[in-house]
């Protein structure tokens, strides 16, 4: 688990407060949809990605390059790395579904072309 760093708000100004909240929220969200990755709740994943993206809209719109302090910098970088450990997670997991998900899709495929070649035999 990453150690979090101490910030003062003062420093950078009300905007940069709000810039961290909105990566704090999105830590918050990815680390839900982690687990629901974790736990095959594949319609609260769903939810939870609607709710991230709204988020991540949010943070790009107040997003800024004003320069800030080192505490700042470093608190943000802590909360990139949560969301990005976040994200690989849950791609590892979802990845997975999807390639079992693929196995049962061509398994049927391969079926319909057994039964098609069968019944062509047997005309």
């Amino acid at each position: 688990m990453l150690q979090t760093t101490a910030y003062v708000p003062d420093i950078d100004g009300p905007r940069a407060r709000e810039i961290l909240d909105a990566y704090e929220s999105l830590c918050v969200i990815t680390g839900r949809m982690r687990q629901a990755a974790q736990n095959a709740d594949w319609d609260s994943l769903i939810t939870l990605e609607q709710e991230c993206a709204s988020i991540f809209s949010r943070l790009t719109c107040i997003e800024d390059s004003a320069p800030r302090s080192e505490a700042y910098q470093r608190r943000k970088s802590e909360l990139i790395c949560r969301v990005l450990d976040n994200d690989a997670q849950i791609r590892d997991r979802t990845n997975t579904r999807l390639a079992e998900m693929w196995r049962v899709v061509d398994g049927r495929s391969n079926v319909r072309k057994l039964e098609t070649a069968y019944r062509a035999d047997n005309r």
